[in-house]
C-alpha cells in the first residue's frame, strides 16, 4: 500500500524540526538495488518481481512486511525535506523508499527490523541541520553541526571511524553520496584518495577497525542558500550532518563469475562424451548469447547435483575460463583440438594436463578424489605477504571476514596497518614478528575460505618453515591462535632472540656486550646443498639454513657468507632479512620456541588430517590414533624452527605418504614454484621422487587479481576431481540473473504503463 508523504514547506521549518530532537534516531537502512521499486513488487501483475526481490534481499522478503506495513516511496528532490518527511512516516510506524535514478534506500524503525529478524546495512542514529551568515566559516558550521548530531546520537567525537565533509552538492547529489558511504559500511570497504596512491596500488580494501570497534561515519553536507533576502543577518549556508553507524547486515557478496568472468565445467566418462559437452556449450553460446548468465548459472547446477551422490562423479573434468563469450568460444575450440593429445596413452609425448593463460584447464590424470586422498595443504613461511594483498576478497566473502572479526582482532592477525600503508615500501621493511603475524592471518583466511566456503578437506598438511605455525593454527587444531599475536609482537623470541640484536647468536659465537653489532644476511644460492656443506667447516659463522630444490639459502655473517660465496663462484641473492632461523645459534632458543607455541588444543580436533613436520622425517601426525598433543605440536615446531629446513625432502616424505597434489594457503605461491622446481628436476635427474605424480594449485599469486586466481584454483581442483561445492558460485551467478531481470522487469513495466512518478510521488513532500 503506497501513501503520500506529508508536506513540507521549507528548508527553515525542515531545520527547526530537525533541530529539536535530542534522542537517537534509531533508524535502520537497507540498501536496495537501484531500479527495484517496491511498489511495483506488490502488484499483483508482476510475481516475478517478488522472485527477484527473494533472491536480492531475502531477510526483507522472507519477513513479508511489504505485505503488513504501509509502504511510503518517495522520490529525491529537496534532500533534506525528503529526509524530514521519510523520519515522520516512520515515526508513524511506516516504512519508506527513499530513491534517486541510481541510488535507493529502504528505511524503517530499527525495532520494527529486529521485530522482523532484518539486518539492516546500516543504522541512522542522528541527524541535525544548521544555518548561518557567511561570517562563520565554514569548517565552523559544519564542526557546530556535527556536534550536535553526535551529542543527538549519544557518541564522542573519538568514536567516528570516518568524517566525510561534502560541499556544494544538489540534492541528487547528496542522496547518492550518502548511499555510497552507507554502501561502504555495509560492505566494510575503505576507499584511498586518488592523489594519495601510486598507479599500481589498490584503489580500496577491508575497512579495518580496532578490535570490537563499530564503523561510524559522520556525513556534513553544506550548501549556500539561495534566494535570500538584503537583510545583512540572513542566513546563506547550511549544513546538514548525519551520524550514521555499521549495521549488522552486508552487501551481497559480488559474484566471483558474470560476464566479464566466465566459467562452464565439463564432465564425462571417456572422450567422446567431453568433446560432444564442449560443442553443447559452444553451440549454446552461439545461438542464445543473452542466456549467458542463466547457462552458467545451470551447468553449475547440474555439476553440483552430480557430485552430490559419489556413484555419479565422472571420470574427467574440463573446467573452461574466459572474459567473454568470444573468448570463451575461442577456449573451448583450443580444448577440443587439444583434448586428444592429453589423454592419449604416448606420456612422453603429451602432457598429461593442459592449461590456457585465461584459466581453462583439463587433466587426464585426476589426483584429488576421494579415492586418491592425496590432497595437501601447504603454508608458506615468512616473507611472502606483500602490499594491498587481498585487497578485493572482501567483497566476495563479507560473511568470512564477518566471522574472522567475531574471532579475534583481525587488523592485528593482517598486520594491517602495514600490510595498506600508503607507502609500498612498509611492507617489505616490515619486522620479523610482524611478518610471521601477517603470514600465518593470510593462512588462516585463504584456509577458512576452501574449508568454510567450498567445503574442501585436506588429506595432509605441511609448512614451509614457520608455514608450521600456520598449519596449527589454521585446522582447528590451536583452540585459540589469535592469542600468539601480542605474544609474537613483543616476546623476545622474535624482537631481539633470533631477530634485532641476535642474542641467541651472541650467546652462541660467545660475544659480550662490549663486541660489535652482529651484522647478519641471507642468501639464496643456486648451488646442490652437498657442495655447500663441504665449505662449511671453513667459515664458522655461516650456515645452511634451507634446501630448497635446486636452490639453497646460506645466512650468518655477512662477511663470511659472501667470502663462501665468492669461494664457490656463485652469485647470490641477499633477502637483506635479519633472522637466525634454521641455524645452529637458533638451538640456543629451542626451550622457548617449544614453550612458546605449547598452546592449548581444540576439544574436538581433526581426524582426518595427516599433519608432516619438517622435522619428523617420514612420519605423520593425526589425531586419528590419538597422537595430536600440545606438547607434540609445540616441540615439531621447534625443531623445524631450530634445524636446517629441507623442504626437498619434506616434499618428497609428503610424496611417499601419499600426497599428489600440493595446494598453497597463503600470500602468493613462492611453496607451489619451489615444489614444481623439485618436481622437475626429479624427473630430469631420475630424483626419489621420479614415479609419484604431483601437481601445484596456488590459490594466491603477487600481481594478479585475487578472484581470478582463487577461480583457476578451484577450477584445477574441480578438474582433480577434488570433492567441493559450487554453491557460492551459483548462489552469486542467481544474484546477478534476478538483478540482470530486475532491471528488464521495471524497464518493461516503466514503457508499458503510466509514469514512474505515480508510483514514487514525485515532487510529494
Amino acid at each position: 500500500m503506497v501513501k503520500p508523504t506529508p508536506p513540507v514547506n521549507s528548508a527553515a521549518s525542515v531545520s527547526d524540526q530537525v533541530i529539536k530532537s535530542e534522542m537517537p534516531l534509531r533508524i535502520a537502512l537497507l540498501v536496495l538495488p537501484a531500479p527495484l521499486n517496491l511498489s511495483m513488487s506488490l502488484t499483483a501483475d508482476t510475481p516475478e518481481m517478488a522472485k527477484q526481490l527473494s533472491v536480492l534481499l531475502p531477510d526483507l522478503h522472507s519477513a513479508k512486511l511489504l505485505e503488513t506495513t504501509e509502504l511510503v516511496s518517495i522520490k529525491v528532490d529537496d534532500f533534506e525535506a525528503n529526509l524530514t518527511a521519510t523520519i515522520e512516516s516512520i515515526e508513524q510506524g511506516k516504512i519508506v523508499q527513499i530513491s534517486t535514478e541510481t541510488s535507493s534506500l529502504l528505511m524503517m524503525h530499527s525495532l520494527k527490523a529486529a521485530q522482523n529478524r532484518i539486518h539492516p546495512h546500516a543504522q541512522l542514529a542522528a541527524m541535525q541541520m544548521q544555518s548561518a551568515s557567511t561570517a562563520l566559516v565554514e569548517k565552523s558550521l559544519t564542526d557546530t553541526c556535527m556536534h550536535k548530531a553526535l551529542s543527538q546520537a549519544k557518541r564522542k567525537s573519538d568514536s567516528v571511524s570516518k568524517r566525510f565533509d561534502l560541499p556544494q552538492l544538489n540534492s541528487t547529489e547528496q542522496f547518492d553520496a550518502v548511499c555510497t558511504l552507507i554502501k561502504d559500511l555495509a560492505s566494510r570497504t575503505h576507499h584511498r584518495d586518488a592523489a594519495s596512491m601510486g598507479p599500481k596500488q589498490a584503489t580500496s580494501h577491508y575497512w579495518f577497525t580496532d578490535h570490537h570497534q563499530a564503523r561510524v561515519v559522520a556525513i556534513n553536507l553544506t550548501n549556500s542558500i539561495k534566494d535570500q533576502s538584503d537583510s545583512a543577518h540572513s542566513a546563506d549556508k547550511s549544513c546538514i550532518s548525519f551520524i550514521v553507524s555499521q549495521g549488522t547486515g552486508f552487501i551481497a557478496p559480488k559474484s566471483i563469475i558474470d560476464t566479464k568472468r566466465l566459467q562452464f565445467v565439463v564432465c564425462a566418462d571417456n572422450q567422446a562424451g567431453l568433446l560432444a559437452e564442449l560443442t553443447k556449450i559452444k553451440s549454446k553460446l552461439t545461438t542464445e548469447p543473452g542466456l549467458l548468465l542463466t547457462q552458467m548459472r545451470d551447468n553449475l547446477v547440474s555439476y553440483e547435483k552430480s557430485h552430490s551422490d559419489t556413484a555419479g562423479i565422472s571420470r574427467y573434468a574440463i573446467t573452461l575460463q574466459a572474459s567473454s563469450i568470444e573468448a570463451m568460444l575461442q577456449e573451448i575450440t583450443a580444448m577440443g583440438e587439444t583434448l586428444p593429445n592429453v589423454m592419449s596413452d604416448n606420456s612422453l609425448t603429451h602432457s598429461s594436463q593442459y592449461r590456457t593463460p585465461a584459466g581453462s584447464y583439463f587433466t587426464a590424470e585426476p589426483l584429488g578424489g576421494a579415492d586418491q586422498s592425496g590432497l595437501a595443504f601447504v603454508y608458506p613461511g615468512v616473507g611472502t605477504v606483500y602490499s594491498d594483498m587481498f585487497s578485493q576478497l572482501h567483497r566476495y566473502f563479507p560473511s568470512l571476514y564477518s566471522q574472522l572479526e567475531r574471532e579475534g582482532d583481525l587488523k592485528s592477525m593482517f598486520q594491517a596497518d602495514a600490510i595498506y600503508h600508503l607507502d609500498p615500501k612498509v611492507t617489505p621493511a616490515m619486522q620479523l614478528g610482524d611478518l610471521a603475524i601477517a603470514g600465518v592471518g593470510s593462512s588462516y583466511l585463504l584456509t577458512q575460505l576452501l574449508v568454510k566456503q567450498f567445503n574442501i578437506t585436506p588429506n595432509f598438511a605441511l609448512g614451509y618453515s614457520m608455514g608450521e605455525a600456520s598449519m596449527w593454527a589454521s585446522l582447528g587444531v590451536w583452540n585459540a591462535p589469535h592469542a600468539l599475536i601480542e605474544k609474537t609482537k613483543t616476546d623476545p623470541l622474535f624482537t631481539s632472540a633470533i631477530s634485532g640484536k641476535l642474542t641467541a647468536v651472541r650467546k652462541a659465537w660467545q660475544l659480550t656486550n662490549s663486541d660489535a653489532d652482529i651484522v647478519w644476511n641471507s642468501f639464496v644460492v643456486r648451488s646442490p646443498a652437498a657442495s655447500i656443506k663441504a665449505l662449511l667447516p671453513e667459515f664458522p659463522h655461516a650456515y645452511l639454513a634451507i634446501v630448497q630444490g635446486d636452490t639453497c639459502v646460506i645466512a650468518g655473517c655477512e662477511t663470511q657468507c659472501r667470502e663462501l660465496l665468492a669461494q664457490m663462484k656463485k652469485r647470490g641473492i641477499a633477502a637483506n632479512r635479519v633472522t637466525a632461523m634454521h641455524t645452529t645459534p637458533a638451538m640456543e632458543e629451542h626451550g622457548n620456541v617449544e614453550q612458546f607455541y605449547n598452546q592449548p588444543l581444540e576439544e574436538t580436533l581433526p581426524n582426518d588430517i595427516k599433519f608432516i613436520s619438517a622435522a619428523s622425517g617420514e612420519s605423520t601426525v593425526s589425531n586419528a590414533n590419538g597422537g595430536l598433543d600440545s606438547q607434540v605440536v609445540a616441540r615439531s615446531i621447534a625443531d623445524t624452527f631450530c634445524n636446517t629446513l629441507d623442504f626437498t625432502a619434506l616434499v618428497h616424505s609428503a610424496q611417499k605418504q601419499g600426497v599428489k597434489l600440493f595446494v598453497e594457503l597463503g600470500a602468493d605461491r613462492q611453496n607451489c614454484t619451489l615444489i614444481d622446481k623439485i618436481a622437475k628436476q626429479d624427473r630430469q635427474c631420475g630424483g626419489e621422487s621420479t614415479d609419484f605424480p604431483c601437481c601445484t594449485v596456488p590459490v594466491n599469486a603477487k600481481g594478479g587479481d585475487d578472484i581470478t586466481t582463487l577461480l583457476k584454483a578451484l577450477g584445477q581442483l574441480i578438474s582433480h576431481r577434488v570433492p567441493l561445492t559450487a554453491q557460492p558460485l551459483i548462489e552469486g551467478l542467481n544474484r546477478e540473473i534476478a538483478l540482470s531481470q530486475l532491471q528488464k522487469t521495471t524497464t518493461t513495466k516503466q514503457l508499458k504503463s503510466e509514469p514512474m512518478s505515480n508510483l514514487t510521488l514525485q515532487g510529494e513532500v
